[in-house]
């Protein structure tokens, strides 16, 4: 009887050996913790300075992993080192300043004030990132019933350093205030003093005064109106050319400068020379003398070449 139990225990000895012999010899039996890295993306725009300069975002994935036994490996996807950058849209060349951070913050695109952009972050913190500086946490939000601050939204200076945010998809809350000192969310109500703002198409804070925007839908023209709490302020018209009643988002404040979404098409059915989404002035109004089209990620000028900032090669830190 011993020697049949000596002989069992020896032979589970011998088989756990082997499994041992064949974890070290081959894959490992979980004693590694390691980083895997993915490539950068290509920039994408987070607002428009001037006529000349832009904020890019692009990010970096990466997963955490650790080996498990015979060669898996169980991972767990993390942060993905945002990086903020300054560059020139017209002319392809090394940015001004770039910089990137560890962990994972939103940019949140159409946002340009005091040399800053505006983010957020998984931790519902909200912030600040100066160009040639560090991203500065602010505080955390609290956003209010019926608006949704973990939705997709843009970004507009508001009054006393706040934040305008406009929802997408949010028809109970199309815009909101975010109060920068308590943290607060709050639907922007159009009624009262801010009744006026009541149909505009996009609206922000600008040197001094709030500023409402409306499309022009007309047979034979169409563009842009200015409004201020006074009344019309300025605009930018073209003739010969129209957007259908159906046609929507035709404008969108992109920080200091707007865009606009041109009709493909004139009257007489001859190719616009502005079709797609051109880069404007916001104050004044107006077309810059060499119009820039931005289609996706690229931004095209008037001659028809392109130019966009792809991560690896382009967009670098400098700091």
């Amino acid at each position: 009887m011993g020697n049949g139990l000596e002989k069992i225990g020896f032979g589970r000895l011998l088989a756990f050996a082997a499994i041992a012999l064949s974890c070290v010899g081959m894959w490992g039996c979980g004693d590694d913790d390691y980083r895997r890295w993915g490539g950068r993306y290509e920039g994408t725009l987070v607002a428009i300075i001037d006529d000349s300069l832009a904020l890019l975002t692009n990010s970096r994935g990466y997963e955490d992993c650790h080996d498990v036994f015979m060669g898996s490996e169980e991972c767990e996807r993390k942060g993905t080192n945002d990086g903020l950058f300054l560059v020139n849209y017209r002319k392809q060349q090394t940015p001004y300043w770039g910089d990137t951070v560890d962990g994972e913050i939103n940019l949140i695109g159409g946002y340009y004030n005091d040399s800053s952009a505006f983010f957020s972050n998984a931790k519902n913190e909200f912030g600040f990132w100066r160009i040639g500086g560090k991203p500065r946490v602010v505080g955390k939000w609290n956003c209010e019933s019926p608006c949704r601050c973990d939705w997709r939204k843009y970004g507009r200076p508001w009054i006393d350093g706040n934040v305008l945010l406009k929802m997408e998809n949010q028809n109970e809350c199309p815009y909101a205030v975010l109060d920068t000192v308590t943290g607060v969310v709050k639907k922007l109500e159009l009624t009262d003093e801010y009744a006026w703002l009541d149909g505009c198409d996009d609206i922000t804070y600008f040197d001094g005064e709030i500023v409402c925007l409306k499309a022009l839908y007309d047979e034979k023209k169409y563009g842009v109106y200015e409004y201020s709490k006074d009344g019309l302020k300025d605009s930018l018209i073209w003739n010969d050319a129209s957007w259908s009643v159906y046609t929507k988002n035709v404008l969108e404040i992109r920080g200091k400068m707007l865009t606009i979404k041109h009709p493909t098409t004139m009257a007489d059915g001859v190719l616009n020379p502005l079709n797609g989404t051109c880069i404007h002035f916001l104050k004044p109004l107006k077309t810059p003398d060499f119009p820039v089209r931005i289609e996706y990620n690229l931004f095209v000028d008037s001659m028809g070449s392109s130019l966009s900032y792809y991560p690896s090669e382009d967009l670098v830190v400098t700091k």
